[in-house]
């Protein structure tokens, strides 16, 4: 199924998106769409690929809530958070949309066609920036970003480490003048250290899909029409994430606790940076071919063609895992087609 296009010319094309011109770009990008795009107010949704159980667990929840509260879940069809979101929107039957960092022919991450497959036939939508035929690059993600941010009204994070991809979309939400709501999270896991920046940098702690609606000036959410799922005795509470301690949002809001969680950041950051980048690059590689990759890489840039010959991996198998890799800033890409790691 061919996307449709959508130029800025067209009367339907999405206002939001004349907020992204800039002086070197003339018009906002056309549009590549598949399915439906929502009439529903949007929530944009993202974290972490490389979530925590408790962190895909609230993502569902959450986004269900919001769906149900009459809301469609927007987020990036990429592994973990973003694929809560778009679950969570389907468990609700709410809509949802992929805003894909390449062309729809090549979907990413290949194991989630299926998933993308059942987000149209539910009645949301694929939306990309390129044309169909176009692979995902490094490059069209970050610019993926700016457009879920400028289509939607608010973007959450959930989970992020110091240098997720969700920071940017947080950065592109920020810009744009969106609301920017941050699940609060220790900020001594590589995992939560992107979210408490975010906080000490204005964002608004949220724990819940009352408190998202609450930022956008809306009425609380309706019951669920379903029953919740019985937790286990030792998770946290169901739409709850375990937090350093119960005043941490409104440390968040203080300014001279911001002043001081900054500096704490920033210390812990340099003194134990080694040590934190190494656990996180090692939970961020997921795949077999992820780990090839990455063990086969050091700071040397090296050609595609000899990471290929270090794994025995197939091109488009190495190129994949680099792509992943290069989002989640372990892997550094250089002219020329070099990789390597990123410094440490």
């Amino acid at each position: 199924m061919a996307s449709i296009e959508i130029h800025p010319s067209d009367p339907s094309y999405p206002a939001p998106l004349w907020a992204l011109v800039t002086e070197s770009e003339a018009a906002p990008p056309t549009l590549y769409v598949r399915g439906a795009l929502p009439a529903r107010p949007g929530i944009a949704i993202v974290g972490t690929r490389a979530a925590s159980d408790e962190a895909l667990r609230f993502t569902r929840e959450l986004a269900a809530a919001l769906g149900e509260a009459g809301y469609s879940i927007w987020s990036g069809g990429a592994r973990g958070v973003d694929a809560a979101a778009h679950e969570g929107a389907l468990e609700a039957r709410a809509p949802t949309v992929v805003v894909s960092g390449g062309g729809h022919a090549h979907p990413y991450p290949r194991e989630h066609a299926a998933l993308f497959d059942r987000v149209v036939a539910a009645g949301g939508a694929l939306l990309a920036r390129v044309p169909d035929d176009t692979p995902p690059l490094p490059a069209l993600f970050l610019q993926r970003n700016a457009v879920l941010a400028a289509l939607t009204r608010a973007t959450v994070v959930v989970e992020a480490g110091i240098e997720s991809g969700a920071r940017s979309a947080a950065a592109a939400a920020r810009r744009l003048g969106r609301h920017l709501c941050v699940v609060p999270h220790a900020p001594w896991s590589p995992r939560g250290v992107g979210c408490a920046l975010e906080l000490v940098g204005g964002a608004r702690p949220i724990m819940r899909a009352a408190d998202v609606i609450d930022v956008l000036g809306g009425p609380a959410p309706p019951p669920r029409r379903r029953p919740r799922r019985a937790a286990r005795n030792s998770s946290p509470a169901a739409g709850t994430l375990p937090l350093p301690d119960a005043a941490f949002a409104a440390r968040a809001g203080a300014s001279s606790e911001k002043n001081a969680l900054a500096r704490a950041i920033d210390a812990e950051a340099r003194e134990d940076n080694a040590g934190a980048r190494a656990e996180s690059a090692e939970i961020i590689a997921e795949t077999a071919e992820e780990r090839a990759v990455l063990h086969a890489l050091d700071a040397h840039p090296a050609h595609v063609d000899e990471v290929c010959e270090r794994t025995g991996l197939p091109p488009r198998r190495a190129v994949e895992a680099l792509l992943t890799l290069t989002l989640q800033a372990v892997v550094v890409e250089g002219p020329a087609g070099l990789f390597r790691r990123a410094l440490r």
